[in-house]
């Protein structure tokens, strides 16, 4: 099965911020300022996203104070946008120590500068139905959400191609492509790694007839070096490890499917990989508000969703259903929501994080297991260290 596509981002006019940021206590843990009150309805000026059918809408604010705004049609949900964003967010945080990811200032920047935009589209993606605005489209249909069952259930006619849109969009407007952008030299270094990949057999494996057409399509376009380094992401972060209907990573065509893989068989894809991005989803991934049931973070081989959860490190619930959450040996958090909860720590240093005071929570503890109730609904917190209300840090 070969479905891939690729494309650039037209350039539009830089955007400035659309979206207020909530007026939360300094103390504030991050996650409660970055949920569904980001997202709101479309605002005015933007006639040409309207005429396309975009009504809601996101951004995320680069340190110069443009904005990098996200777009979404009236079928995509809070917990796909949420996701978009977080992941624009994840790919924009700094790395310390990396080679090219140190300080990412400067990247976020030149995506803003290049008037770089992100559109979340109904539906399925089909040649001659992509919206005519100049933007990087991520679908419906490849949007899927932890907790729903597109993700428990590894469902590969919706992957998840989030990431691998989202970094075409940061590689294209903010590392530089066919735009100026901030890293020269890793753009340099992803090519040329690209072209010894496809000469050693690592990546470009024709596994169907038009491989080596898309091949030549790419190169004439410049794009190879996106295509082989999201190939990479997406093997390194357990996308591709629950697949079974062939060897290697997407869809056959990457030598790679499991990070242990990718470190064995393309070492080098590897090494340029975390020279920009750290190696866990460190941003909380949203979790479908209909999800009930329980969430492992730990990998086990009966539940293959887990070769993706084991690497993230925070989970957001929305909405108000009850769920069990086990966490990973990260360094967990876990964002609680309306429902009665449990969350199980694992052995890193884990927050429950409550979006709200600590006077409106009343808290007990018995035989090492925390109990922390609003009057409606309560949660069990079980090997977890702290929990972090709006106006301070109660540790355990």
């Amino acid at each position: 099965m070969f479905l891939l596509f690729s494309g650039c981002v037209g350039q539009g006019e830089p955007v400035d911020p659309q979206i207020d940021p909530p007026d939360l206590p300094e103390t504030a843990h991050e996650a409660c300022s970055n949920g569904p009150e980001m997202i709101v309805d479309l605002p005015d000026g933007f006639d040409d996203y309207e005429r396309e059918g975009f009504v809601r809408y996101t951004e995320v604010v680069a340190p110069n104070g443009r904005a990098i705004p996200i777009f979404a049609q009236d079928e995509i949900g809070d917990a796909q946008i949420l996701r978009a964003r977080n992941l624009l967010r994840y790919f924009l945080s700094d790395v310390p120590g990396s080679l090219h990811g140190d300080d990412k200032s400067d990247v976020a920047d030149a995506m803003a500068d290049n008037a770089a935009v992100l559109v979340l589209v109904n539906g399925e993606h089909r040649e001659g139905n992509e919206p005519r605005v100049p933007a990087q489209p991520l679908y419906d249909s490849e949007t899927p959400v932890v907790g729903h069952d597109w993700f428990m259930d590894n469902d590969y006619e919706h992957r998840d191609a989030g990431p691998e849109e989202i970094f075409h969009l940061v590689h294209d407007t903010g590392i530089g492509t066919y735009l100026p952008g901030a890293r020269p030299d890793y753009q340099v270094a992803l090519d040329a790694e690209a072209r010894a990949a496809m000469a050693d057999g690592r990546w470009g494996i024709p596994v169907d007839p038009g491989v080596e057409d898309w091949l030549e399509e790419l190169d004439r376009e410049g794009s190879l070096a996106q295509e082989y380094i999201v190939s990479v992401l997406d093997s390194t972060y357990g996308l591709w490890a629950p697949w079974d209907e062939g060897e290697g990573g997407m869809w056959g065509i990457y030598i790679a499917k499991t990070r242990d893989e990718v470190i064995e068989k393309d070492p080098n894809g590897f090494t340029l990989l975390g020279d920009f991005l750290s190696l866990s989803w460190s941003l909380p991934e949203p979790v479908d508000p209909d999800f009930e049931g329980t969430l492992s973070l730990t990998f086990d081989e009966d539940e293959p969703y887990t070769h993706k959860t084991r690497y993230m490190e925070a989970v957001l619930l929305l909405g108000d259903g009850d769920a069990s959450i086990v966490g990973n040996d990260l360094d967990n958090t876990f964002v609680s929501n309306a429902g009665s909860n449990r969350f199980e720590g694992g052995e890193g240093e884990d927050t429950v994080v409550y979006c709200g005071d600590a006077e409106d929570f009343q808290l007990s503890r018995d035989e090492g297991v925390t109990s922390v109730s609003d009057g409606n609904a309560t949660d069990t917190l079980v090997d977890i260290e702290a929990i972090h209300f709006l106006d301070g840090v109660v540790e355990i």
